[in-house]
């Protein structure tokens, strides 16, 4: 599959993708305007966020499948914008669980966390890698919940399925499939995953492969049976 986008890993790793295969991008949602508190749920893209997302879909060479987004404003944008760059219409799934609360087993206690850290996610993500927190799931516990939905939706031969969430989920799924969040020096020396950047994944849920920033991992069975 070929793939034009600013991260030179991302078309890299939609190169590896077989022939006539299925293939799934996993990205964070174009760039977006300020946020003044919390997840700014209804904040929309920027001009250049929507020109970024309609510049991705246009250079698409392989049809797009199933389509699924975040609840927030920005990431559905950017999956219009697209659809829009693209020249196809298809239905966006809402995976507000999966793509957006994954993390979350109590929403009360886990809302807290935030606000208590100031939504400084590095940190509550390095603190559910170590020991976990209250509200949370584990981080094994949020990527087998991404995954799970990734790999249940589309699956069409010769398409892509793309999946938008949040900086903080791509995140989770860095942690959990690559070796990251172990340190805090970890944390400091890796690029915190940035706007429109995402992971190829192929193959089946219980054998996968997943390239990220030019590493591809193969996965067996990983999580099935947490």
């Amino acid at each position: 599959m070929k793939l034009h986008s600013i991260y030179e890993h991302m078309e890299r790793g939609a190169a590896m993708i077989p022939l006539n295969n299925n293939g799934k991008i996993v990205f964070r949602h174009s760039i977006r305007g300020e946020i003044s508190s919390g997840v700014g749920h209804d904040v929309t893209l920027t001009n250049e966020g929507i020109e970024l997302a309609r510049n991705f879909g246009r250079h698409l060479d392989t049809e797009i499948g199933f389509v699924a987004s975040s609840s927030c404003q920005r990431n559905i944008q950017t999956c219009e914008e697209i659809l829009n760059g693209n020249g196809c219409k298809r239905e966006i799934v809402l995976a507000q669980n999966q793509l957006e609360g994954p993390q979350t087993r109590d929403k009360i206690s886990s809302d807290g966390i935030f606000e208590k850290y100031n939504y400084q996610t590095t940190e509550i993500l390095f603190l559910m890698k170590n020991g976990g927190l209250p509200g949370f799931n584990s981080i094994d516990e949020a990527t087998k919940i991404m995954l799970d939905f990734i790999f249940a939706n589309g699956n069409k031969e010769k398409t892509v399925d793309l999946f938008c969430t949040h900086d903080f989920q791509m995140a989770i799924l860095y942690a959990g499939l690559f070796d990251f969040a172990s340190t805090r020096k970890s944390i400091e020396e890796n690029k915190w995953p940035m706007m429109l950047e995402g992971m190829i994944f192929f193959g089946t849920r219980s054998h996968f492969w997943c390239s990220w920033r030019n590493e591809t991992m193969e996965f067996t069975d990983f999580l099935i049976h947490l």
